[in-house]
């Protein structure tokens, strides 16, 4: 095994693809073995800065190890180096549900939380961390901060604004027109708004008429733009654009935020929800009708 592991290395060194190399190691491996085998591959892939790689078989070997919180919080350093923040912030969560104290974990989930714009959940880890570690200036500093961003956040956030404010947001003007019903409509689907008993909003959801065509279809209503493989900047599709302005305005995060909850909420990790998101519940709504299944994203209280 040690053989074939120092050929991986080589193989690394010379920028060579060394998976076969490392699924023989493993192959070869007894039963016991395996798990070490598989966190050394994954180790060996981060150190050459091949971070997807390297999260997938931190990922093999958290699988080998149920009850060891190590290679959950390696992968979620993994992910977080690849950009993938919300499956970062998801692992790190599996690490300290096997162990509370895991202190690193902590410490990353904050960061990782803070990435996606929950300044919320990131204050609150960041309070549990100072909670066991004892007094920590540099931290308490940080605390202070996240915490203020988090105020900020509620402040912007249309949940909990008047419903009668909510026709001059961006949100609606830029694609929604509100029909004799009182349902806002754009080309691409509905906005569906509820109101509690005070006539404040209580939760949002974009309902698209056919998400894969939204996804097919260039956004001409919010203007957003990303880079595509040659660096070129290229419009965002309808769901995207529609979806990212629709976590940005109901959670009170920026668009960059927004961009990577949603990328989150678009893995199979995250399922349909909800989850828990700077204060509020986020998740997808599965509507049946006459027409077939529509899908569409929601932000509440």
């Amino acid at each position: 095994m040690s053989v074939v592991l120092d050929e991986a290395r080589r193989t690394l060194a010379e920028g060579g693809d060394v998976e076969m190399l490392l699924e023989r190691a493993l192959t070869d491996a007894s039963p016991l073995e395996r798990p070490r085998v598989a966190s050394e591959a994954a180790r060996l892939l981060h150190k050459a800065g091949r971070a997807e790689a390297a999260a997938r078989w931190y990922g093999r070997a958290a699988d080998l190890s149920p009850r060891d919180p190590e290679p959950r919080h390696d992968r979620g350093l993994a992910l977080l180096e690849a950009g993938e923040v919300g499956l970062a912030a998801f692992a790190q969560r599996e690490a300290l549900a096997l162990d509370p104290d895991h202190t690193g974990a902590r410490a990353q989930l904050a960061a990782a939380l803070e990435a996606l714009g929950d300044d919320e959940g990131a204050a609150r880890e960041l309070s549990e961390l100072l909670a066991r570690l004892g007094p920590q200036p540099a931290l308490a500093a940080r605390l202070q901060g996240i915490e203020e961003a988090a105020r900020r956040a509620v402040h912007r956030s249309l949940l909990g604004s008047p419903v009668s404010r909510l026709g001059a947001n961006v949100l609606v003007t830029s694609a929604f027109v509100r029909g004799a019903d009182g349902v806002y409509r754009a080309p691409f689907g509905e906005l569906q708004v509820t109101a509690d008993a005070h006539g404040k909003v209580h939760r949002l959801a974009v309902i698209f008429a056919s998400m894969d065509a939204s996804l097919g279809r260039t956004d001409v209503s919010y203007g957003g733009s990303t880079e595509d493989e040659h660096g070129r900047r290229v419009p965002l599709d309808e769901f995207t654009a529609a979806s990212t302005v629709l976590l940005a305005q109901g959670l009170g995060i920026d668009p960059v935020h927004a961009r990577r909850l949603l990328r989150f909420l678009l893995t199979k990790e995250c399922g349909l929800g909800p989850h828990r998101f700077a204060g509020a519940q986020v998740g997808w709504v599965l509507e049946e009708t006459s027409a077939g299944r529509r899908y569409g994203l929601f932000v509440g209280r």
